[in-house]
């Protein structure tokens, strides 16, 4: 009896464990707020066997990550040395973690991303 006891705990136990984590992994909405802006400001990185520089590694960098949040985006512009790009309107919490995730992992072959700011007006 002692055994099926200490069974059904650990049955429990895993069960509460992948519930916790499949509420802690979920992919969230966040609300619109009409007539805001999210500025982003990154910078890449590629190997020296990315062939065409980082303009073009900057611009599909952005094309790939900007799909990861709802709303308009611009293209991605050099600033000094780095880059900006715009969603409106702007990304909440939610939209901000995946975005920074997105650029900051390795994405695309020999490039990767380093998000400097995210500010939304």
């Amino acid at each position: 009896m002692k055994r099926l006891a200490w069974a059904l705990v650990a049955v429990l136990a895993v069960v509460a464990s992948v519930v916790a984590l499949a509420d802690a992994t979920q992919n969230r909405p966040d609300a619109a707020l009409p007539g805001s802006v999210t500025t982003v400001s990154f910078t890449v990185s590629t190997t020296r066997l990315a062939r065409r520089g980082d303009p073009a590694a900057a611009a599909a960098l952005w094309a790939v990550c900007s799909a990861t949040v709802p709303g308009t985006v611009s293209a991605a512009e050099a600033d000094g040395d780095a880059w900006k790009a715009t969603v409106e309107p702007a990304i909440g919490e939610h939209g901000q973690k995946r975005l920074v995730g997105c650029l900051e992992d390795l994405t695309l072959d020999r490039v990767i991303g380093r998000v400097l700011d995210i500010a939304a007006s």
